[in-house]
């Protein structure tokens, strides 16, 4: 639906599309009646954590016309839902990970949801938000770092090992 977006539309950016990740949707269930019967209606909970920016961006493509409709035509109704307190989720792939401009700051202020504040996450937006770098060049240099990190403790490693071998180290914590 992202590409069936108004040309004029402000949601018609590629800013927005890392909004379309799974791990970001609302969970939808099915609306039982008095009965326990499916109306055929899903019920739809946004999550409090959403950004207003965030939610009028997936009003949008809400409302915007379906590329691939159902071949019966007929589509099941989504009906919205109250608010729910539900977790951001963590995530090993960057494009699966929330964006700060998603995340609503009094959300992520609260005692109980300050742990969501990591990079595990939420990631800063990137240089098409106007930040100086993009969180995939950040976590890059961090892994590179990392990886300096674990050449050098075993080239010391190394290093250890072979002066033990030719005996010249004392017990450990003991100078010559």
């Amino acid at each position: 639906k992202f590409n069936n977006l108004p040309a004029m539309s402000e949601y018609k950016d590629e800013k927005y599309r890392a909004a379309l990740t799974e791990s970001l949707m609302s969970p939808d269930k099915d609306e039982v009646d008095d009965a326990n019967k499916k109306t055929g209606r899903f019920i739809s909970h946004t999550a409090t954590y959403r950004s207003t920016l965030m939610s009028k961006f997936l009003d949008a493509i809400d409302d915007a016309e379906d590329p691939s409709p159902p071949a019966t035509g007929k589509y099941t109704v989504r009906v919205k839902g109250e608010a729910r307190n539900l977790p951001l989720v963590a995530a090993k792939k960057i494009e699966n990970r929330a964006r700060r401009w998603m995340v609503l700051t009094a959300w992520l202020a609260l005692p109980d949801n300050k742990k969501f504040d990591a990079p595990s996450y939420i990631l800063d937006n990137g240089q098409v938000w106007g930040d100086p770098k993009d969180p995939e060049e950040i976590l890059a240099g961090q892994k590179r770092v990392k990886e300096e990190k674990r050449l050098i403790s075993s080239r010391k490693r190394i290093k250890i090992e072979a002066m033990e071998e030719r005996g010249k180290v004392s017990a450990k914590g003991k100078g010559k």
